[in-house]
């Protein structure tokens, strides 16, 4: 009997101290859980070391590891993960120049978007300036065609009208009047094409500044562009001891790196969906009120 409860002990004691290299759960447990739950097998992890500079609360960072959970629990309809403030298993934010690098890149961007709805917004005005520029272009094109038509027609009247009457009599006074008046409407076509003239120049002027903003603009995009090329970076890693964050965008996007990061903790390796949680970038996923894709869940169901 002495034998039998000597290799219980000793195989409690394996159980406890020498955990299955293969058995990641049990590893992150410590003694004392493993004593009080023997039969859990749910990861337990909490908060570890976050560096001020991220600008999030505990309490904030709490609730997105407790959401984090609900997105697994969700898709396999059974608890996987515990938040325990006494878990072995931790999870660090660190603020590095990756994040620093970051918040350049982001606010870079936010000043271009600015700048390319200013230039958009402009491009309208112009557009619209145009149009207004050539109609009246063409009203007074109309009107100084007309004045022609009518001057001509007065001259014919009043050289027939000279033949008949001397220059106080009734038809060369009224003929005079229509020619006053005819002269008087061609100052101001005369008035209102130089104003239009001025308002095309105007224009112009509006258009070479408009053409530069632009050209500033890709060369701003270039530069930005240059100094941040695109590539294949991991927010986070999980290592088998610690889950590290190094980046993130939004509180959503830091949700899910949480949950991705957890599900390697759960022993599970990438998928090639790229709207999983599993999938090695955080890019083409939806990043408010997530649900585990098929390609996620087909990996617990192997695990």
């Amino acid at each position: 009997m002495r034998a039998l409860f000597f290799a219980l002990g000793a195989l409690l004691f394996i159980w406890l101290f020498f955990p299955s290299q293969h058995d990641n759960k049990r590893d992150h447990r410590t003694v004392t859980d493993k004593i009080l739950h023997p039969f859990d097998s749910n990861v337990r992890f909490r908060l570890g070391e976050v560096d001020p500079r991220f600008g999030i609360s505990q309490a904030e960072l709490i609730q997105l590891c407790k959401d984090a959970i609900g997105i697994w629990q969700q898709g396999s309809e059974k608890p996987l993960l515990v938040y325990d403030p006494n878990a072995k298993l931790t999870i660090n934010l660190i603020y590095d120049q990756r994040q620093a690098d970051h918040k350049v890149y982001k606010t870079s961007q936010q000043l271009l978007q600015t700048a390319q709805n200013v230039n958009q917004q402009v491009s309208e005005n112009l557009d619209n300036r145009y149009t207004y520029l050539e109609q009246r272009h063409q009203q007074l094109q109309a009107q100084r065609d007309q004045l022609s038509k009518d001057a001509e027609q007065l001259n014919q009247q009043r050289v027939s009208w000279m033949r008949i009457e001397n220059e106080n009599g009734p038809n060369r006074q009224r003929i005079e009047q229509q020619y006053q008046q005819l002269k008087a409407q061609a100052q101001q076509l005369d008035h209102d094409i130089a104003k239009l003239k001025d308002e095309n120049n105007q224009y112009n002027q509006q258009v070479k500044q408009h053409n530069q903003n632009i050209d500033s603009y890709n060369i701003n995009v270039n530069h930005l562009n240059q100094r941040f090329p695109a590539r294949e970076f991991h927010k986070g890693i999980y290592n088998g001891k610690h889950i590290e964050i190094y980046q993130f965008d939004t509180m959503d996007d830091l949700r899910l790196t949480i949950a991705h990061e957890l599900g390697h903790a759960l022993g599970l390796e990438h998928n090639q969906d790229p709207q999983a949680l599993m999938y090695p970038l955080l890019k083409d996923q939806q990043m408010q009120n997530f649900r585990l894709s098929a390609a996620d869940l087909a990996l617990l169901q192997a695990r």
